[in-house]
Order: structure tokens, then C-alpha cells, then sequence
């Protein structure tokens, strides 16, 4: 038996204990000596760790018992998997990422091919912020460079775990090196597990910040991921003047049911799909539908107007709003509610601009008053002679001053 098959045998024995835990205490040592052994064979093909090479060797320790056969089996596919692999036109990094966010492919899966681990740190600036909020892949790909060489993943896994983390000289350290998204990521953790304590994302409030609202609508979505760790998000695209801007927005279930709802045929339509996949979950994690390929057009959300607010990070004592494009929604109006907002505030400007008007009718009055001219010709000319009406000016001229 040749060196390979001996070491596809161990590492089906050393698996099969792994799955039985038959070293109670030592699960975390066993799994790290699998993963490197896992490593050790996809190397000698050329192959990275990507959960579809690791997936050959997932499915043959599945098989029982293991004979000659089934490691010739084996050695023969990943033989043809490193043909096909290495053989394929090489493609730049950012072609690589640009590729897999188009191919909605796992950061799992992509990270090993980049040459990376798969570090949470990692699959934040992947599955976060290139996929979820568009930011750009020469940014990630240099903040991944920069990390590998400073090598700084256990310091920044000890560092996402203290309290106040900006005041440890690790976190100077990191800054000191140029990495850019540390705090971010740190934040978004720990909105991940409050979320998951709570069930519920904090709200800007209970995180200590005052959101800048703005309101939407015309939203073209073209993706709706999740999964059960997490809300929704909508991905797609908003008009921006003659362009078109991608645009990310995390919403909770009740409210993605809302706006499918207010969305006619086709809403209720992926509504029910939605329904059916979560009825028969599938080991795909997160759960993505892509609208256009799965409906033959994207959602288009005309009949509701989206009030959101950008995530805010602290920078020292300051809050400071994120740059990207993903929103949180805060309220969902119909065009009904939307109108009827917009003409109150309409009165509610109309109104602030007569009591402006009656306030300066007042320092009107007291300019005549200062030429000599009488009391009463002074409120005639100033349009206050009634007494009402030159009380409310006076009043509203002292609380300018």
C-alpha cells in the first residue's frame, strides 16, 4: 500500500474516532489534528483546503468499512479534481472574489483559494463586507494582505473578547499597521451575539447611538439571504440620478413578511417559497434565493417606503456611521401612511413659516416705533392691530432672542 492510501487510512480512523469522541476532553486536539491532516493530503495534490476539495474527503469517511477499492476510489478523484483545478486559466484575486460573490459561493470556500485561513476576521471582510456591503475588493484584499503579514488573527480574536478594547495596546498595535475594518468587525460581533441572546437586533438606542433616518422606496431586490443564526437581507440595487447603486438592508422576518405582502402576486408568490424552504430546510447555510434566476424578474418595491438608518461604530468616544451602503429598516409605511406623513410635514413647515412671518411682523412694529409713529398706526402698518395677534408676535420674537 503506498504512502497516500496509508494516510487516507489514518485519517479515516483518526475521523471515525473524532465522530465517536472517544477521547472525552481532547475533541478540540483531535479536530486540529484531522484539519491538519486534511491539509497535508489535499497539499500533496495541489489542492487548498475549499470545502469542495475537503468535501471529497468528508464523503469517503462516510463510507463503511473502508477496503482497497474505496481508497482507489478516493485517490482517483482527488487525482482528477487537482487535474481539472490546476489546469483551469489562472485568474487574478479580485476576478476570484468578484467571481464568487456572482457564484453566491461560501467565504469558506474561497478563502483557502486566496490563500488565506478561514478566520472569523476573515470571513467578516468576505461574507460582510464584499458580499452584504459591497465594499470594494481591492479594500478586502488588501486589509487580508496586511493581516497575514502582520499575522495578527489570535491578537485579534483575544482582542474581540475584552471589554474595553481600544485602550489595549493590541489594538494600537493593529491600528499602527493600517488594518481598517478591526472595529467594525468587533461591533458587528457583538451585535451578533446580543442578537442571538435576545432573538432580536439592539436598537440604536440601547447601543448608544442617535441614527441619521432616511427614508426609501423603488428598491430593486434581487437577492433575499438568511439563515437561522441571523435576519434577512435584501440585496439589490437603488436609483440614484441617472445611476443605479447597490444597496444591502437587514430587516427582521415580520417586516421581509410585510413587504413581501404589500408586493402583489409576486410577493406573495416568493412568500410562499420562502415558507416552503424553511419548511424543508437544506444543508445549505445561509439560505439564498435569487429572485431573477428562481422568478424571471427582480422585486421591485413600489408600494412601500422603507425608513432606515446606517449601523454607527464608535472611533474613540465617538460615534461615527458606517460608510457602506447597508441599512437597518427602523419602519415600514405604505403609500397611504408615506402621503399622509408627507402632508403633515408639508402643514407643519407651512405653519412654522407664517409663525416665522408673525414673529418678524413684531421687530417690523418696533423699527416704526423708533421712527416716532404711533402705537396704533405701528400695529395697523405691521399687520398686528389684533391684540391676539401682536401678543402671539411679541412672544414668538422673544424666543428668538
Amino acid at each position: 500500500m503506498d504512502q497516500l492510501k496509508l494516510k487516507l487510512q489514518e485519517y479515516y480512523q483518526r475521523y471515525q474516532q473524532l465522530d465517536r469522541k472517544v477521547k472525552p476532553g481532547n475533541e478540540v486536539d483531535s479536530n486540529d489534528d484531522v484539519q491538519d491532516m486534511e491539509n497535508d493530503i489535499l497539499s500533496q495534490f495541489g489542492l487548498p483546503t475549499s470545502r469542495r476539495f475537503v468535501q471529497i474527503l468528508h464523503d469517503f469517511v462516510h463510507h463503511s468499512p473502508v477496503n482497497e477499492q474505496l481508497l482507489d476510489y478516493v485517490s482517483r478523484k482527488l487525482r482528477s479534481a487537482a487535474r481539472k483545478y490546476l489546469l483551469s486559466p489562472v485568474v487574478s484575486d479580485i476576478d476570484l472574489l468578484e467571481g464568487a460573490r456572482e457564484q453566491k459561493r461560501s467565504p469558506y470556500d474561497v478563502l483557502p483559494e486566496l490563500g488565506y485561513p478561514a478566520h472569523e476576521y476573515a470571513i467578516f471582510l468576505i461574507g460582510e463586507l464584499f458580499y452584504r456591503r459591497n465594499i470594494p475588493a481591492t479594500d478586502i484584499l488588501d486589509e487580508l494582505k496586511q493581516m497575514q503579514h502582520f499575522d495578527g488573527w489570535n491578537d485579534l480574536s483575544l482582542l474581540s473578547k475584552m471589554n474595553n478594547y481600544t485602550s489595549n495596546e493590541l489594538y494600537a498595535r493593529m491600528k499602527k499597521h493600517g488594518l481598517r475594518f478591526v472595529d467594525d468587525y468587533i461591533q458587528h460581533s457583538r451585535r451578533q451575539e446580543t442578537s442571538r441572546l435576545v432573538n432580536k437586533r439592539p436598537t440604536p438606542v440601547e447601543e448608544g447611538y442617535k441614527p441619521n433616518y432616511r427614508t426609501i422606496t423603488k428598491v430593486q431586490v434581487e437577492d433575499i439571504i438568511f439563515d437561522e443564526n441571523t435576519s434577512p437581507s435584501l440585496f439589490g440595487k437603488i436609483k440614484n440620478g441617472r445611476n443605479y447603486n447597490r444597496i444591502t438592508i437587514s430587516l427582521e422576518f415580520s417586516e421581509l413578511n410585510q413587504i413581501l405582502m404589500s408586493s402583489e402576486d409576486l410577493g406573495v408568490e416568493i412568500s410562499n417559497h420562502i415558507k416552503k424552504r424553511l419548511a424543508n430546510p437544506t444543508p445549505e447555510k445561509p439560505m439564498v434565493i435569487d429572485i431573477k434566476a428562481e422568478f424571471g424578474t427582480v422585486l421591485k418595491l413600489d408600494n412601500c417606503y422603507l425608513e432606515v438608518y446606517k449601523p454607527q461604530h464608535r472611533e474613540g468616544n465617538k460615534w461615527v456611521e458606517d460608510k457602506d451602503n447597508f441599512y437597518f429598516v427602523d419602519k415600514i409605511l405604505t403609500k397611504k401612511e408615506f402621503e399622509k406623513r408627507a402632508k403633515e410635514e408639508e402643514v407643519k413647515h407651512k405653519i412654522q413659516e407664517c409663525l416665522e412671518l408673525i414673529g418678524g411682523s413684531y421687530v417690523y412694529y418696533q423699527r416704526l416705533r423708533r421712527l416716532g409713529i404711533t402705537d396704533d398706526e405701528a400695529k395697523l402698518r405691521a399687520g398686528l392691530s389684533d391684540e391676539l395677534l401682536f401678543k402671539l408676535s411679541y412672544f414668538l420674537n422673544k424666543v428668538k432672542e
